[in-house]
């Protein structure tokens, strides 16, 4: 792609998140072809939207969610200031296309995780860790057909993410074993999903070190005081206008959204 198609990739995808507007593809020319390709849209959507970056997502932590996209690998996301929320959480259903929710673990930094060429390691990552938060991350893409978009389309759209509601920080979190912590997601109080958090990548932390590393290949670091949320522990599932979900973590908190008709 050019410098000039990754622009224009960008602005309709940008254009489409303010009028929450589907889209049936990008403007021909402007579809991404390689991993490259897709995240320099999303780094161009974040250097032209004008909202402040709160931090990151990943997706496709979990098996079930690569055979779905037809991947073996995660992807990365932004998750913009305007679209970070605290728990309990009452946001508009009319400002999403679709409204899905995702369980998962979510970290706040407490120093920087800048590019390099070495890779991260989880023990280096866990240093830089300052708080945990239970966490629903809010799927929301602007293409019509979820699935058949691809993991490209969906990195570019800023991994799919719209939106991320954390609940009270959890500042004892090494004390957790994570990777068996459990994570439950009811809808309108009807259970709909639960998972572990070795569902992330195994841990995760595995996960945190992952971005870590495919930023870094970028030239991107991560930054002190941003939040990154690690990949659904519970799978998928949407929520009906008007309707509230709620992930509980246990003895680590419980995390809410109502999407208000």
């Amino acid at each position: 792609m050019t410098p000039d198609t990754i622009k224009q990739a960008a602005q309709t995808l940008i254009d489409a998140r303010n009028r929450a507007a589907a889209l049936e593809d990008l403007p021909e020319g402007c579809v991404p072809a390689t991993a490259d390709d897709s995240r320099a849209i999303q780094e161009a959507m974040a250097d032209l939207c004008g909202w402040p970056l709160a931090g990151y997502k990943i997706g496709c932590t979990t098996a079930a969610a690569q055979k779905m996209l037809n991947t073996d690998r995660p992807f990365p996301g932004r998750v913009f200031r305007p679209f970070l929320f605290r728990s309990p959480a009452a946001v508009p259903a009319g400002n999403f296309i679709r409204q899905g929710v995702e369980g998962e673990f979510a970290f706040e930094l407490a120093a920087d995780i800048p590019a390099r060429p070495d890779p991260w390691t989880r023990r280096e990552i866990a240093e830089r860790v300052a708080c945990l938060f239970p966490a629903i991350e809010i799927i929301d893409t602007r293409f019509t057909r979820f699935a058949e978009a691809g993991i490209l389309r969906l990195t570019a759209d800023t991994g799919a993410n719209g939106g991320l509601v954390l609940g009270d920080a959890v500042s004892d979190w090494p004390a957790v074993d994570l990777e068996a912590a459990e994570i439950v997601m009811s809808i309108e109080g009807a259970e709909t999903g639960r998972g572990r958090g070795r569902e992330a990548l195994g841990h995760p932390l595995e996960a945190l070190a992952w971005l870590a590393n495919d930023l870094s290949r970028r030239g991107y670091g991560l930054l002190a005081g941003q939040v990154v949320t690690t990949g659904t522990c519970t799978g998928m599932q949407y929520v009906p206008d008007g309707g509230t979900a709620t992930a509980d973590f246990g003895s680590l908190g419980k995390v809410s959204v109502t999407f208000s008709a």
